[in-house]
């Protein structure tokens, strides 16, 4: 689980730290090594811009259920559970009073 994780950690990283300035970088280095040509520069930069989001949008769930799934094992009370017992201390409360 945790291998996975950092794999994603590091692939989104990577995705997070992508710019548009780093894409055309990309691009120039692979017209110069004759991989792509110049004509396709609109489409490989919005793609690889499309890719960065899509791999942050992926990471930011993973970490987000990473973090619920951690604190659902950590038995931890939830808001409504402290509510809950603020509402029975207060009418325990009143009724001494």
């Amino acid at each position: 689980m945790f291998e996975t994780l950092d794999k994603m950690m590091l692939a989104g990283l990577g995705a997070i730290s992508m710019t548009r300035e780093r894409a055309e970088k990309i691009f120039d280095e692979y017209v110069s090594r004759g991989k792509v040509e110049k004509e396709n520069r609109t489409g490989f930069i919005k793609a690889m811009m499309d890719a960065a989001d899509k791999n942050r949008a992926e990471l930011e769930n993973l970490i987000a259920k990473q973090v619920r799934e951690t604190v659902e094992h950590l038995n931890l009370p939830t808001r409504d559970d402290v509510q809950s017992l603020e509402q029975k201390i207060d009418k325990l409360l009143n009724r001494e009073s």
